[in-house]
């Protein structure tokens, strides 16, 4: 399977498709627990490409972490392909994801979507598992009611998500055996969202986003009993900090900073 995925990122390399510049995602790390305060940067390359070809639209890409090394073969990094088609009403998809770091691992997904019956069907493989799912809108009691079924073949597990959307108020079920989850997300401004949420074991979680220029946002998440987070996605920068609501220590404060380098 490496031989093909790799194959494929030949023919689009040299074809004349359509090449993307390298992009550098740099992560800052070591900002949580007693890893100390600051470890180093962990930067991850990636490089995509793609092009069109018999009613067909191929896509492939890599990413590799960057880090001084003789033993370049040690780095973690992985390679992609993915291809487009449409047969009928049905968008057709297929990508597999190939690890290059010894473990040979090898994950696929397969998608068809259908916009006019407004219906999706999902199979994905990973890690020796297997999982389907199918997700049917319609419209009903003045918005658009979804229907999630999940089956996850390996262990045989199942569960479904029902979700509701209308005006500016969505509602959403997550149902299994085990557990239960309920959500309702509701839009109080033009920029401000507020969403509760609450689990059959008593679990009580509400998220306020707040939206700023540019499609920037700030979001701040509280769980009862539990954690509270923020979450602030400006441009390229993404940072976020978790702290625990009670029992606090310094080892227990995470804090992740994420930055995108684009190379032209």
């Amino acid at each position: 399977m490496k031989i093909q995925i790799a194959s494929l990122l030949s023919v689009l390399a040299f074809s004349d498709a359509g090449i993307s510049y390298p992009t550098v995602d740099v992560n800052l790390k070591g900002l949580q627990g007693d890893a100390g305060p600051f470890e180093g940067l962990d930067p991850v390359a990636s490089w995509s490409a793609s092009t069109a070809r018999l009613g067909c639209n191929f896509e492939a890409g890599a990413t590799s972490s960057i880090k001084p090394t003789l033993d370049v073969l040690s780095l973690p990094r992985t390679v992609w392909g993915k291809v487009r088609t449409q047969a009928g009403q049905w968008k057709l998809s297929s990508k597999a994801v190939g690890a290059l770091d010894g473990s040979n691992d090898v994950s696929f997904n397969v998608a068809a979507d259908n916009d006019e019956w407004d219906t999706s069907l999902e199979v994905t493989s990973s890690g020796g598992s297997q999982s389907v799912q199918i997700v049917k809108g319609f419209d009903a009691l003045g918005g658009r009611v979804s229907v999630n079924p999940r089956y996850n073949i390996q262990s045989s597990d199942a569960d479904v998500i029902l979700g509701y959307d209308a005006s500016s108020t969505s509602v959403t079920v997550e149902a299994s055996q085990n557990s239960q989850k309920l959500s309702v997300a509701r839009q109080i401004t033009d920029n401000d969202r507020l969403t509760p949420s609450i689990t059959s074991g008593g679990d009580f979680a509400l998220a306020w986003r707040k939206s700023l220029d540019g499609g920037n946002a700030v979001t701040t998440t509280m769980k009862l009993n539990d954690s509270l987070s923020v979450k602030w996605e400006d441009g390229p920068w993404t940072a976020a900090i978790k702290t625990p609501l009670s029992g606090y220590k310094t080892d227990d404060v995470t804090v992740r900073i994420h930055r995108k380098l684009n190379f032209i």
